[in-house]
């Protein structure tokens, strides 16, 4: 998925997650539905380009814990470096039902 979204193909990855997905970053408003959850993905794409590097993941039953360095890399080429982690829940047929994203961009 993180080849999908550091080469801005929000086609390539939104199929992997449920018509009943759910999104948050941080302690912003939570994002119910596919639709809505593919709106807020697109607008990150539309704001700067990413690269992700992954330090670790973890599984657990049907939760993956992603902990990894992220860049912003914005329209000016200015880029924004900061670590974040990512919490995925699927369901039984692999899908993500919730994305939570937590993270600490700097200013």
């Amino acid at each position: 998925m993180y080849r999908e979204v550091d080469a801005g193909n929000l086609d390539g990855y939104i199929d992997d997650f449920a018509n009943n997905a759910h999104l948050r970053f941080g302690s912003g408003p939570l994002i119910e539905g596919k639709s809505a959850v593919r709106e807020a993905l697109a607008r990150g794409h539309r704001a700067h380009g990413m690269r992700h590097r992954i330090r670790d993941a973890w599984e657990v039953g049907d939760t993956t814990i992603v902990e990894f360095d992220a860049e912003w890399i914005m329209p000016d080429a200015e880029i924004h470096a900061f670590p974040a982690v990512t919490i995925y829940e699927r369901s039984a047929d692999g899908l993500v039902t919730s994305m939570r994203v937590y993270l600490d961009p700097p200013d």
